[in-house]
């Protein structure tokens, strides 16, 4: 079987961020995620998670997908690995252990360095990198005949080894049984208090067979420990994916401004305009245009419809609507088909069905709306009375006047007109038209009587 370990325990204080290292959010999605994922893709059969601060954070993200267990005192990467003893050491089995800040490794690597570790015969694969500015990495150290002899951390080289360019990704492949009864043996290193795991490829050639696997794209095993390091993996993956969306018939202009996430779908014909950041679990169908200047995350935008300078959370638009400019779409929001969203027009738990059109400032939320619905310019929806939220109720047919506050709750029954400016309290019965203002009053010469002649 195929099993993975991965050390998710640390903080990571040089990000500065309260959220842990391994939990922030990479293209709007967990780093941890990522590789969960291309785990579960390469067809490993177990992932074990080895987490320490925050760990309610991982509990919650991850849930049954893995096995947690805890490294309560941060005592190093050898200590955290000592902490999946008793799941793994009994087992004949191959172990892919990795740190959990490593997003960009894929499933088809993964396949590749597990066949590699079982062709070759080892019971230790560390992969290496070459890096031309190996500062803050663990070097990688031949004897004469071209072997791994040991891996010296960065803090620990003489002159002549902070030479070398070759360098620990903190990645290893291992057999279980022999890995943990080294792993034991290790040492505290009496100058940072902690047992390094790297010490365990001197440990293991003695009796082993241990060997380097050497990566040919050092990207796809870096680490992220800054903010600056997660805007280049985020460059990185934009660039995968977006290379692969327009090689299957998406069409973008100025790329370079456009960001996708890894779990959104888009189909062949869609056309994304600049500045356009699309993330979450969202779903683009056929022909239609989004942008320029527009964010969605987890939605479903339908075939052939148009998305331009616009917000959309958590919704979905029906097939040949239009939205935007500038408006602010969420929380379980259902567009119908054929619906005009315009200027300035925020929906939030709202459900329109088909031809329904709300061309500008307007606030509809908790409503469930029927079909040719026009709201006019400024019409709200009133949903909230200071403590609870409550629902409007809008049949087919309705005209909504300009200005208009429909107090909820409330239903609007079907062929209704409501008059411009009314403030609507009551249910509005099937072919009415609602009034609801003060009488003008006129005071002819007002002006002459307020204004005082000078003097």
């Amino acid at each position: 079987m195929r099993r993975a370990l991965i050390l998710a325990a640390g903080k990571g204080t040089r990000m500065k961020s309260e959220i842990p290292k391994c939990g922030y959010p990479i293209l709007n999605k967990a780093m941890i995620l990522y590789q969960i994922e291309a785990l579960e893709r390469a067809n490993v059969d177990q992932i074990i998670v080895v987490i320490g601060y925050k760990s309610k954070f991982f509990e919650n993200l991850l849930g049954s997908r893995v096995i947690f267990v805890k490294q309560e005192e941060m005592l190093g990467t050898a200590h955290a690995a000592l902490q999946a003893k008793s799941l793994l050491e009994n087992k004949d089995d191959k172990t892919i252990i990795l740190p959990g800040d490593m997003p960009l490794i894929h499933a088809p690597l993964i396949d590749k360095l597990f066949r590699s570790h079982e062709e070759m015969g080892n019971d230790l694969t560390v992969v290496s990198m070459v890096q031309d500015n190996p500062k803050g990495y663990g070097r990688i150290i031949y004897d004469e005949f071209r072997n791994i002899d040991q891996i010296i951390e960065d803090k620990d080289c003489n002159d002549v080894q902070k030479q070398t360019k070759e360098v620990n990704s903190g990645t290893y492949l291992v057999n279980n049984t022999s890995f943990y009864k080294n792993l034991n043996k290790i040492q505290m290193n009496s100058r940072s208090g902690e047992y390094y795991l790297t010490d365990i490829v001197k440990m293991m050639k003695k009796e082993y067979k241990v060997s380097v696997f050497k990566a040919r794209n050092n990207l796809e095993f870096m680490g992220i420990n800054t903010l600056y390091q997660v805007s280049l993996a985020e460059k990185y993956l934009r660039r995968i994916i977006n290379q692969s969306m327009m090689e299957s018939g998406v069409s973008m202009i100025n790329p370079d401004t456009i960001t996708i996430g890894h779990d959104v779908i888009i189909e062949e014909g869609v056309k994304i305009l600049p500045n356009t950041t699309i993330t979450g679990n969202t779903h683009i169908k056929r022909n239609s245009v989004i942008g320029p200047n527009t964010e969605l995350n987890d939605a479903i935008i339908e075939e052939e419809s148009l998305i331009k300078h616009s917000l959309i959370y958590d919704s979905y638009v029906g097939k040949n609507s239009k939205v935007g400019p500038f408006s602010h779409i969420r929380d379980k929001t259902v567009i119908g088909e054929k619906n005009r969203i315009g200027n300035f027009v925020e929906m939030k738990n709202t459900k329109t069905k088909e031809n329904t059109k709300a061309s500008h400032l307007s606030y509809i939320g908790d409503s469930i709306v029927g079909k040719n619905v026009n709201f006019g310019c400024g019409s709200i929806t009133v949903n909230y009375d200071g403590v609870e939220k409550h629902t409007t109720k809008i049949g087919d047919d309705v005209f909504i006047g300009c200005n208009v506050n429909l107090i909820a709750p409330i239903e609007v029954s079907e062929n209704v007109f409501i008059a411009a400016g009314s403030t609507v309290t009551k249910n509005v019965p099937k072919g009415s038209l609602a009034i609801a203002r003060n009488k003008q009053i006129n005071k002819e010469d007002y002006y002459k009587n307020l204004i005082k002649p000078k003097k």
